[in-house]
């Protein structure tokens, strides 16, 4: 155990990335504190409407974490936040997620080619199957991004809509399940316009139930203000 913090420590330092305090006892990115706090958390998930499960709000250590999933390659979070969630140990999403149709099948919200290529994996995809893991499900890549104009974080409400309207296709000739309940996976839920795009391609397709599940739920009107504070923070990629 004490090799494998010594390695962890070497590969992605010694700093909380919930608090950015300087820390022996990584496991490997939060102190003990920001993890007791994360998984208090945990324990109270959003649900942005009736088919809509996010296992987190948006908060400084999530929010931190999430963005070391997108842009820091760190995609062992996506496991690590999903495990901290409410979706484990007989939690409130645990229970929700009892009550949908067998097997659930994992959608996850596809990557354009040209920024899949720039970030080498899609974070969709790694919770997805952190997601199934847990879960019992599987995953599926059942759409695929055929147009990609700019980023949801810089847009409003009716613009996010705009921008991921028809943007999702089914893969050809791919063949579609008969049972259970579709659960299309992204990081971040804010207006529900990129999932409610993916619901609405996977529906000329398909007549199961399908559901939404994310990592994180942001307050839309908060969206605006996490865009600049992205902006603002320098990050580390060393």
């Amino acid at each position: 155990m004490d090799f494998l913090k010594r390695c962890s420590n070497f590969f992605f330092g010694m700093e909380c990335l919930g608090c950015g305090s300087t820390s022996e006892y990584l496991d490997p990115w939060f102190c003990p504190d920001c993890k007791a706090k994360l998984q208090q958390a945990g324990k109270e998930p959003r649900f942005p409407n009736e088919n809509t499960a996010c296992l987190f709000p948006l908060d400084q250590r999530t929010r931190r974490l999430v963005h070391a999933l997108k842009y820091r390659s760190l995609s062992g979070v996506a496991s690590y936040l999903v495990r901290q969630s409410s979706l484990t140990k007989g939690g409130i999403l645990a229970g929700c997620v009892e009550e949908w149709a067998q097997p659930l099948v994992f959608v996850p919200v596809p990557l354009h080619p040209a920024r899949y290529r720039e970030r080498g994996y899609n974070q969709a995809e790694r919770i997805a199957a952190a997601l199934a893991t847990i879960t019992g499900g599987q995953v599926r890549r059942l759409l695929r991004r055929r147009s990609f104009k700019v980023s949801q974080t810089k847009l409003h409400r009716d613009e996010r809509e705009w921008n991921v309207a028809g943007a999702f296709t089914e893969v050809p000739a791919v063949k579609f399940p008969a049972h259970g309940t579709i659960v299309v996976v992204d990081d971040v839920f804010t207006t529900g316009a990129t999932t409610g795009a993916c619901i609405s391609a996977l529906s000329k397709c398909i007549s199961l139930d399908i559901k939404v599940c994310t990592l994180l739920f942001d307050e839309p009107a908060s969206a605006a203000m996490d865009f600049a504070a992205d902006q603002n923070h320098v990050w580390d990629y060393h």
